[in-house]
């Protein structure tokens, strides 16, 4: 029945299909291989599941310091039955040691392997697409092989159709201006491009008189990676345009009692959030949906009563928010009572998560 099917019945049916099963139903016969190994029917795919409701195809994709992996279903945890949790057993040149999750973008994950000179383990970055199983190792150039004040990120270029991965650290330069001695400041970025196939550095000069850029990971948004900027006088949020690969400070941040402090970013479906996450168990957050350094910020949540340090993962389709809490536990917390009960996470190691979609996009050259 699947051979006699006319081949655009048979794409339409098949673009309805979740990511993971696609990648099952490649072995089913040689012509639905051909179709879902296609880099044009993986485009579609995205594309389909990005204009309806993103949540059923997101998952949390945790990530261990010294080389454990999995995905939660936060959907099936919700109540939507399924399984729960996926162990994934990532094939790399070298051991899975001293590794960080640098973020997602269309269903691709960033890892950042740190090198190890006693070992000679070189550092390097991995692509990894959770439905696919597929992994593409990347060597990372020799001035960005120090997480010290670093930032990372994988976002997509659409001017060129590119995904293009950022390690970037900031640097400085002495020199004298009459007998004095000044330090000047820059941030340099090595950035690899999918297509190419090749890493290039670029520098962006950078003012440090008020604050400075965080070091961390990078939110991909609106065709830019974003970051907060901690700035005692302005603070805001500063991106880096994947197709212009430059820096901007594009929106300006709420004000909480009078103060703009924040704690970080993240992504729910199609919008940007901002949260404030403080030592008294209290968490605020805000979204928005608006670009630019005109957009407005709208009132998300207020929590109270919850541990310390809690960082807001992902929203469900139910209401509940996801919160990691300490980097060694994560809780699934109801907003409409003020309880919370722990997430199917094991918590006998430090762990990093970012949250994807499972798409077909391949994180290999050209695909």
């Amino acid at each position: 029945m699947a051979e006699s099917l006319p081949e655009d019945v048979l794409i339409d049916i098949l673009l309805r299909v979740p990511a993971e099963s696609l990648a099952r139903f490649k072995f089913v016969c040689k012509r639905w291989r051909s179709l879902i190994s296609d880099p044009g029917f993986a485009k579609s795919h995205l594309q389909r599941l990005k204009a309806g409701d993103l949540i059923p195809s997101q998952r949390i994709f945790i990530g261990r310091l010294y080389g454990s992996h999995e995905t939660i279903d936060h959907a099936a945890v919700d109540g939507s039955g399924g399984r729960v949790v996926v162990p994934h057993r990532i094939k790399t040149i070298r051991p899975l040691c001293d590794c960080h999750v640098v973020g997602s973008c269309d269903g691709l994950v960033c890892l950042y392997l740190e090198g190890n000179c006693y070992r000679d383990y070189p550092t390097t970055i991995l692509i990894y697409n959770p439905a696919t199983r597929e992994c593409n190792e990347l060597r990372c150039p020799e001035f960005a092989q120090d997480l010290d004040e670093s930032f990372h990120g994988i976002g997509y270029d659409p001017r060129s159709d590119d995904y293009k991965i950022v390690v970037g650290i900031r640097g400085f330069n002495c020199k004298k201006v009459e007998g004095i001695r000044e330090v000047e400041f820059f941030w340099e970025a090595a950035i690899f491009s999918l297509k190419s196939g090749s890493w290039r550095s670029i520098n962006f000069p950078i003012e440090e008189e008020n604050g400075f850029l965080v070091s961390g990971n990078g939110v991909y948004w609106k065709g830019a990676l974003h970051w907060y900027v901690y700035d005692y006088i302005t603070p805001a949020i500063s991106s880096l345009d994947m197709s212009e690969e430059k820096f901007n400070q594009v929106l300006s941040v709420p004000e909480v009692n009078g103060v703009g402090f924040f704690s970080g970013l993240g992504i729910h479906g199609t919008s940007l959030f901002l949260y404030n996450s403080r030592c008294d168990n209290h968490i605020q957050a805000w979204i928005t949906d608006e670009y630019g350094r005109g957009g407005s910020w709208t009132k998300w949540f207020s929590v109270d009563h919850l541990p310390n340090y809690a960082a807001p993962l992902v929203y469900t389709r139910s209401g509940q928010i996801v919160f990691l809490i300490n980097a060694k536990r994560a809780i699934l917390f109801n907003p409409e009572d003020n309880t919370y009960k722990d997430y199917p996470i094991r918590m006998d190691d430090l762990f990093e998560c970012a949250i994807y979609l499972e798409t077909l996009v391949s994180p290999y050259l050209g695909g």
